[in-house]
């Protein structure tokens, strides 16, 4: 990761007083990376009367009014969700301005120091003692009291850094049709949140897949028997899975599939089945069963045999309905 500037992020304001956000940096691709996290996530504060409009971490920043520990909510946020909405805004730029994963772990990791103070990091928008990064069994990197907001409020910004981030994306607008994993536990002590992600231990067998259509679990329903079904392989340095996904979306705007380093796939999409009415030109059914899954977003989650490495995974989906995924083995090292 390397970058030119004199400050990554400054304040500055306008003949009208205004504060504006500007990033001082001339790589677009560090550019395009802290624009997304510092306007589509925000500090998540509590919000007890529950109108409050959410404010980005840009929008905090030029208010100057930081946000302290006790006005923080205790809501966790997989960093996977951070990094699914970064490469989702820019699906569409050219493939030289967007990070691999190994790169992005550096912008979350990394600390300010002389060697990169010429360029933004995380931890300038998410001070880490007001948002801390945790594990759950090992497997999760979770962070603390982070907010994702769809449709974020840009007027902190300059507006050459919008007139910018506009013509690197290809995005007019800025409105996003997202749903983001957010864990609220209140109070509840860090070591037993597994229970509070996973269902409990010893609910379902972590091999078999768990389809959810619409945040409904669907379970020994026909729909499941056709949606999610799924074969593994493995030969010595790697997994191959395929996934029955009948009726869904082959469009990359509306399909994803995550891979974590502990083996687990979580593949998310949208259906066009299991509507109640049928449009075909000017004639309308009504469907007398419903046997596939139910119209609207869906996910399907299942494990595979041994952990892997995320950044080396590969998919396709065929013309056929199935999804196809190879990841690469995390391989213990020999010892003599």
């Amino acid at each position: 990761m390397s970058g030119t500037g004199r400050e990554p992020v400054f304040a500055e304001k306008s003949e009208q007083e205004k504060v504006l956000i500007s990033l001082d940096t001339e790589d677009d691709k560090l550019f395009l990376l802290h624009f997304v996290i510092g306007n589509y996530f925000g500090p998540h504060l509590h919000d007890d009367d529950g109108n409050k409009r959410k404010q980005s971490a840009f929008q905090i920043q030029a208010s100057s009014n930081l946000p302290t520990k006790e006005e923080l909510s205790a809501s966790l946020m997989k960093r996977a969700e951070l990094e699914r909405v970064y490469y989702y805004v820019l699906r569409n730029a050219d493939p030289s301005l967007v990070f691999n994963r190994k790169v992005l772990s550096r912008y979350f990791n990394e600390k300010r120091k002389a060697s990169n103070v010429d360029f933004p990091l995380f931890r300038d928008l998410y001070p880490f003692k007001l948002h801390p990064e945790s594990r759950i069994r090992n497997q999760y990197k979770l962070i603390k009291s982070i907010v994702f907001i769809n449709d974020p409020d840009t007027s902190c910004m300059r507006e050459d850094c919008v007139d910018r981030f506009k013509l690197l994306t290809g995005l007019q607008s800025f409105t996003l049709s997202l749903n983001i994993d957010v864990t609220e536990v209140d109070d509840e002590p860090l070591e037993t949140l597994g229970t509070c992600l996973e269902g409990g231990p010893g609910n379902h067998d972590e091999s078999e897949p768990t389809l959810e259509a619409n945040g409904v679990i669907i379970a020994d329903a026909q729909a499941a028997q056709m949606m999610g079904l799924m074969d593994i392989g493995e030969c010595a340095d790697a997994y191959l899975f395929r996934v029955s996904l009948p009726g869904v979306k082959r469009d990359e705007r509306h399909f994803s599939c995550e891979v974590e380093d502990n083996g687990r796939v979580l593949v998310r999409g949208v259906t066009t089945t299991g509507e109640k009415q049928v449009h075909r030109y000017s004639q309308v059914f009504k469907m007398k069963t419903h046997n596939l899954c139910p119209p609207g977003q869906f996910s399907v989650s299942f494990h595979l045999p041994g952990p892997v490495h995320p950044q080396e995974f590969t998919g396709s989906f065929g013309t056929d309905g199935i999804f196809e995924g190879t990841v690469m083995k995390k391989l213990q090292k020999q010892t003599v």
